[in-house]
């Protein structure tokens, strides 16, 4: 049963982060997949591969998302003013 358990879990977490780093439906349902089942395999590849991948950026006018906690915000911010993660410059 721990053989299950642990895995969804670890699968799970795998999907939360991925959702939060962007990546479509359809990629989020296959890393969890892949990760719930061959775990020793999926699980290494998606924390070397997921470095590689874009953050979303937030728009230049009107109101904004924070990446990491998904709350609206008003202005122009450098740190996220619910979860208080440090947001993208805008800038360069």
């Amino acid at each position: 049963m721990i053989a299950i358990i642990v895995p969804f879990f670890v699968a799970w977490w795998i999907a939360s982060d991925a959702k939060k780093r962007g990546y479509t439906q359809g990629q989020i349902i296959g890393w969890f997949l892949g990760v719930w089942f061959l775990l020793i395999v999926f699980l290494p590849l998606y924390l070397i591969l997921r470095s590689r991948s874009a953050k979303p950026t937030r728009p230049a006018t009107g109101p904004g998302v924070c990446p990491y906690c998904g709350n609206l915000f008003q202005g122009k911010v450098t740190y996220c003013p619910y979860c208080g993660q440090k947001l993208e410059d805008d800038s360069l």
